[in-house]
């Protein structure tokens, strides 16, 4: 049985251990910069210049406490586990966001954050899909029988060039996102715990020994001319992730 990817997601109360444990760091900052200061003073009545370099944090307090806030967001992200059904363009956005001075990490702002995007999750993880797989090539008619679904064959263009071994490898940048991006639908549609650039790292091992990857999900072959051939193994997971698309598209028309 396909898992629901939007139904798996809840808040765990370690987000509350998040928001105590920043209160925590933050009362003990302040108070380090007062002690620091106190230290600084004592000195300073007996003479000038002892304080080791002026007593000077590296960076002021608010910048301090938004670099926290940076850090609780992302942890917070990963513990939910909504990093597992944001595409890269929903992974952009929330980049964009904590720059450059991210939200309060305050629990107003979890609440109004993950209650947002626990309703968008079905329709976000849909047009992860949908942008995924059209990098997938025209040009072939193992794409091209079944315009708004996903064969069990695909060939994906441009994808691979020289190891600096003596094989291939997964080229660097959009290449290795999307290589990154169909792990992270297929394995969320069957329920499993998604494994950022882990399949990419064992296709790259087969490939420098110019071998065919094979696991319990795809066969991957590459090509000199830079084309991938992927073969999905799982015909319920391949429905899944059509009857996925079919939805993407079926609530656009209906919007439309």
């Amino acid at each position: 049985m396909i898992a629901n990817p939007c139904t798996q997601l809840s808040l765990p109360v370690t987000l509350l251990d998040l928001l105590e444990a920043r209160d925590t760091a933050i009362r003990l900052h302040r108070d380090a910069r007062r002690l620091n200061e106190q230290a600084k003073e004592t000195l300073d009545a007996v003479g000038t210049y002892l304080m080791p370099r002026g007593a000077q944090f590296h960076e002021t307090e608010e910048r301090a406490i938004a670099e926290l806030d940076c850090s609780l967001w992302r942890r917070a992200f990963d513990l939910t586990g909504f990093k597992q059904l944001m595409d890269a363009e929903a992974v952009a956005e929330f980049d964009r966001s904590l720059t450059p001075k991210p939200p309060e990490f305050s629990n107003a702002n979890i609440r109004a954050t993950f209650i947002d995007l626990h309703g968008k999750a079905g329709a976000m993880f849909r047009r992860g899909i949908v942008n995924v797989f059209r990098y997938l090539s025209d040009d072939y008619k193992t794409n091209s029988n079944e315009p708004f679904r996903i064969g069990r064959k695909v060939v994906m263009t441009w994808m691979v060039g020289p190891s600096f071994k003596r094989g291939l490898q997964i080229r660097y940048g959009m290449p290795s996102d999307k290589m990154n991006d169909i792990d992270r639908i297929i394995k969320t549609l069957d329920g499993k715990q998604f494994k950022p650039r882990d399949l990419e790292y064992a296709i790259n091992t087969a490939l420098e020994q110019r071998e065919v990857f094979e696991d319990d999900y795809y066969r991957v072959k590459g090509f000199k001319n830079g084309n991938m051939h992927i073969e999905f193994k799982r015909e319920d997971l391949l429905d899944g992730l059509n009857d996925q698309i079919a939805e993407h598209y079926g609530n656009a028309l209906a919007a439309a």
